[in-house]
């Protein structure tokens, strides 16, 4: 196992910076049994790190850091059963490849890519649609090393309290060593992107989402319009229409990440050019069509960097949810200039889903990764409170086990789970302690 001296660390938007007292990188089975153990030898918590694309600070420790970059890739994959089995560190961008000559596919992606499929399942990543779920609750089995140095596989069948404390774990059930996914034959996707009113896209989206594959809008707050992304489920031979590389250069490099960051970063030296730059940007957020493999057109470049908070709500309070939102950003005449994301998911049966048991709306809210995140996202988490919304757990949040408890009906089943698993607490730092109501270490 490769142990480096200890380096500063940070979550993907900056907003969160540790320096672990040292970092593991194991290549086997045996090696992350050797970090576990050294760890709790030398009283050290160990956080389990990924691609560090959680807005909150999950990962984050001054003990022993665990990456997972060189336990990657395919154990197996059957075609007939759609089951796969993947390394916990394999990142999503790869999978495509890894599944594609076996005809498979995942089922659906959020829009980025370049997290683990560990860290993606134990912080309730999810991507668009009403008839799917996010990636926890397409895991059939794990196999899971726990504190006390023993290896476990865990399924429905095998230790089910188990299993579904640990499909997210927010990290704090076992080491994710493989996880074993439902995945469907491979398809493409035909996106469209418009700009359309934003009163009749709210009052339509429940009906669109509910019919359409993936269907979701972003809105500019207070602007008056909506960019609509709406994508269809194709056979996987329907062919590939993209625009001309020039065009498509220019949309997605020069205009989505270099003129943005441009703008955002003007905006965040003069506050008052974020109402003419978020206007502009709701004319000319929509991009040309395209017809690609389902992975290519899920996931899309982010190179500017922002803060997140993304709270999911019952899927029929999304209209009065929304419209208490516009009005208090309206209100509070709210300076920002990235847009909110709505989406919809399947309800899952994941213990700490955020759509466990309901259908689900997300809202999710961004800032420019310069500015302070906190009064505007705090102010959209308030705002969303009374429709007992729930805050996606690898983003900015200010809630604690107290509330976190009210909102989740199986929080008490988890955090016993937990508990049993490690009584001593070596996978917990404070920030998780706070989240999951476990007393400080002695």
């Amino acid at each position: 196992m490769t142990r480096r001296p200890a380096v500063p660390t940070r979550t993907w938007s900056g907003g969160h910076r540790w320096s672990p007292q040292q970092i593991l990188t194991p290549r086997s089975e045996a090696e992350v049994l050797a970090g576990i153990a050294a760890a709790r030898a030398a009283g050290r918590p160990l956080r389990v790190v990924g691609g560090g694309h959680s807005f909150s600070p999950l990962a984050a420790t001054d003990g022993a850091a665990m990456s997972l970059d060189h336990y990657q890739g395919l154990v197996r994959a059957d075609r007939a059963s759609g089951l796969v089995t993947l390394r916990g560190g394999t990142r999503l961008w790869e999978i495509a490849d890894l599944l594609a000559p076996h005809g498979l596919a995942l089922e659906v992606m959020g829009d980025i890519d370049r997290q683990s499929i560990a860290g993606a399942i134990q912080t309730g990543t999810h991507g668009t649609g009403a008839a799917f779920t996010g990636f926890a609750g397409m895991v059939r089995g794990l196999r899971l090393a726990l504190p006390d140095g023993s290896i476990v596989e865990t399924s429905p069948a095998e230790d089910p309290d188990l299993f579904e404390a640990a499909r997210l774990g927010l990290g704090v059930i076992g080491v994710v060593l493989e996880v074993t996914l439902a995945c469907v034959p491979r398809f493409r996707l035909v996106l469209t992107e418009s700009t359309e009113d934003l009163d009749g896209t709210v009052r339509a989206f429940a009906a669109r989402s509910r019919e359409e594959d993936h269907h979701e809008f972003f809105w500019f707050p207070r602007t008056s319009r909506a960019t609509v992304r709406t994508a269809v489920r194709v056979p996987a031979d329907t062919p590939v229409r993209r625009p001309g590389r020039a065009a498509e250069l220019l949309q997605r490099e020069v205009l989505s990440n270099g003129a943005w960051e441009l703008l955002c970063r003007a905006a965040s030296a003069v506050p008052a050019a974020s109402r003419p730059v978020a206007e502009v940007a709701s004319r000319v957020f929509a991009g040309s069509a395209v017809t690609d493999d389902s992975a290519a057109v899920f996931a899309a470049p982010r190179r500017v960097r922002f803060h997140e908070s993304e709270w999911a709500i019952p899927a029929e309070r999304f209209e009065e949810a929304f419209t208490a939102l516009r009005r208090r950003l309206e209100e509070e005449r709210v300076r920002v200039t990235f847009p909110l994301e709505i989406r919809r998911a399947a309800a899952d049966d994941v213990w700490l889903s955020t759509a466990s048991g309901r259908d689900t709306v997300y809202l999710a809210a961004h800032r420019y990764h310069r500015e302070d995140p906190g009064p505007y996202l705090l102010l959209v988490q308030r705002t969303l409170a009374p429709f007992a919304a729930r805050p996606h757990w690898g983003k900015r949040h200010w809630l604690g086990a107290r509330e976190l408890a009210a909102l989740y009906p199986r929080f008490e089943d988890f955090r016993a789970v937990r508990a049993a698993v490690d009584p001593e607490g070596l996978l917990l730092t404070p920030y998780l302690r706070h989240l999951l109501g476990v007393a400080p270490a002695a």
